[in-house]
């Protein structure tokens, strides 16, 4: 039978459509129907075990929900805090800030310790439970952070993932405690108050337990004129470490109120320390201080100048050395305007300046021991006259001036461009047991119109504390310039760790003059030039000021006359 094309087509089109669907289903290995179950070796699986593995696969999976990617304490659920603190954790699950007070809380700025112990907390996690220190968060419920916390994340399968929560409520610096016995200002800077004082380290700088002190004003502008913000100096019950510092009773706290960049001191000290002429440099750190329950600013915690191996390191005096050698010394003798008794401080007739007036701050003199009083005037009155007169000074500067000292440390306070040696005021010297030469050190006292941009080209005291004479001997000359070669290239260095204090302090800062910038404006004293601009721009100020004066030094130390 012959078929009409038509149906010849149709049969022809309907084959090819069953030879492909034939070699698509037996060519793709991805749509290959799983074979039948048939008896199997125990150890392959068969198809009615694989829900098993999927449920395990689930069970692993739900394991991770315990994770808090962030925690947060809001602002509108913590008045007390100046911000909303928002925190991540690190790579070892550990949520750590610094937060701080709110600023307008009556008598406090910043520094409340108390504000940790009441918090409310909120978290991103995808956690079933939440523990806080073993119990159970509560959404709306406040908790005391003051400690480190421990955070536990639970998830539905029971497995849990532990967290720690440090916040710190202060600034970075340690925190110093002080505590009058009368609980009032302290007002008197002849006579001690008792007191007591506690330090809380930092993980650097270890802390000090709570022990009994007694403390007083100190300084003389400094104490007189800012009384918002005074120094102190005070003396421990027993000798001890202070955040590192070598053992001793007596410690200074210097306000520096005026200091608008709060590193006038830390500069001159760095440069000191790294001039091989100075034997000592004052060692310090900045604190917190906290006085009778009030936040004071940051304070410059400092050696005392005292007689010490550690610290000035000759020959400490008995009242009975009267006569011989143990009269010779050790004697600490600052060169200062002061305020001190006539008995033991005397104005020398060649010591250029202002005041040039001889203070012995070491032994005390009094009327039990004229004996020392007498030697030590004398000798001051001799070496001034020589240098003063003497037209021989190889023998005046080899046999009784000790040339390194006095020539690092006028560079010290030409760097920073301070005019305290014009006064002289705080110039601290020393003379020795059984040692003729007078020496220079330690440098104090760099808050006072320094760092000033119009003194970086030009000398500011090249012509005092005996100077001028003492460059008439060229050895001296070549002594004062190879002590500039030492700290010459280490401007960048000092740059460097300016620039690290600035980080280090930028907290610190920000609540000191919070505190005290009004009070530092309404007295009304320009002394730095500073007062009015934020403290980083003074730092500012103050680097391109040592750049343009370790300019102007390299090109001028040679033909200083």
């Amino acid at each position: 039978m012959r078929l009409a094309p038509t149906r010849i087509s149709i049969l022809l089109m309907l084959a090819t459509m069953i030879f492909m669907a034939t070699f698509i289903s037996c060519g793709d290995d991805d749509t290959t129907p799983p074979t039948p179950p048939t008896q199997q070796e125990p150890d392959k699986p068969n198809k009615e075990e694989q829900p098993k593995e999927e449920e395990e696969e689930e069970e692993e999976l739900c394991d991770t929900n315990n994770n808090i990617t962030k925690v947060v304490f809001p602002i509108h659920r913590n008045a007390a805090l100046s911000n909303t603190v928002t925190i991540y954790p690190d790579e070892n699950n550990v949520f750590t800030e610094r937060v701080f007070a709110n600023k307008n809380l009556d008598g406090h700025t910043f520094l409340m310790p108390s504000v940790l112990t009441k918090l409310y907390i909120e978290f991103e996690s995808d956690a079933s439970t939440i523990y806080i220190n073993g119990v159970e968060f509560k959404p709306g419920s406040a908790y005391d952070f003051s400690e480190p916390t421990t955070i536990t994340a639970c998830a539905d399968t029971g497995t849990e993932k532990t967290y720690t929560l440090v916040l710190k409520n202060f600034t970075g610096l340690p925190i110093m405690y002080i505590n009058t016995a009368s609980g009032q200002e302290v007002k008197d800077k002849d006579n001690y108050e008792d007191a007591t004082i506690e330090i809380i380290g930092t993980e650097e700088l270890p802390g000090l337990e709570k022990m009994n002190m007694q403390i007083h004003g100190r300084g003389n502008s400094s104490w007189d004129t800012f009384k918002k913000k005074p120094s102190y100096t005070f003396s421990l019950s027993e000798k001890k470490k202070l955040l590192g510092m070598p053992k001793h009773k007596k410690w200074v706290l210097i306000s520096n109120y005026r200091d608008k960049t709060l590193l006038r001191n830390n500069v001159a000290w760095w440069i000191s320390s790294r001039l091989s002429g100075i034997k000592y440099t004052p060692r310090f750190y900045h604190v917190e201080l906290i006085l009778n329950g009030r936040h004071r600013g940051v304070y410059q915690l400092v050696e005392q100048v005292r007689i010490d191996d550690d610290r000035v390191n000759i020959n400490e005096m008995q009242p009975t050395d009267t006569e011989g050698e143990a009269i010779t010394g050790g004697y600490i003798i600052e060169l200062d305007r002061g305020s001190d008794a006539d008995q033991w401080g005397w104005a020398l007739p060649y010591l250029q300046g202002s005041s040039h007036r001889a203070n012995i701050k070491k032994p005390k003199i009094d009327e039990s021991n004229q004996a020392q009083h007498d030697y030590i005037k004398n000798y001051l009155f001799k070496v001034d006259e020589l240098l003063g007169t003497s037209d021989d000074m190889e023998y005046v500067m080899e046999k009784y001036i000790d040339m390194p000292s006095w020539a690092a440390q006028w560079l010290v306070f030409e760097l920073s461009g301070t005019p305290e040696p014009n006064g002289p005021n705080s110039w601290y010297t020393f003379k020795d047991k059984n040692d003729d030469k007078w020496y220079c050190g330690p440098p104090w006292d760099f808050d006072y119109r320094s760092y000033l941009p119009d003194t970086a080209n030009s000398w500011v005291s090249k012509n005092y504390v005996y100077q001028p004479q003492m460059r008439r001997y060229a050895p001296y000359k070549e002594i004062l310039i190879q002590q500039w070669k030492e700290i010459e290239p280490l401007l960048p260095e000092l740059i460097n760790y300016i620039n690290e204090q600035r980080e280090y302090m930028r907290h610190s800062a920000e609540a000191n003059w919070f505190i005290h910038e009004q009070n530092l404006i309404d007295d009304n004293r320009r002394e730095n030039g500073d007062e009015f601009i934020a403290s980083d721009s003074a730092i500012d100020r103050m680097i391109e000021y040592l750049e343009k004066k370790w300019e102007f030094v390299s090109k001028n130390i040679q033909s200083l006359q």
